[in-house]
């Protein structure tokens, strides 16, 4: 089996007080969409795997 992702763009907007809670909010979302997306990977190898 082979995957690849060629583009993955992800356009997040976050309202703030201020920059800095912007860009953590910001941080704090990729990584909670990068980590979903990794297990849905991993899922979906394991799926083809078991076929």
């Amino acid at each position: 089996m082979s995957l690849e992702i060629k583009n993955l763009v992800i356009n997040v907007r976050v309202a703030g007080s201020s920059d800095e809670e912007k860009k953590e909010s910001v941080e704090s979302l990729r990584s909670e969409i990068l980590d979903e997306c990794r297990e849905m990977i991993s899922e979906s190898i394991g799926n083809v795997r078991e076929r």
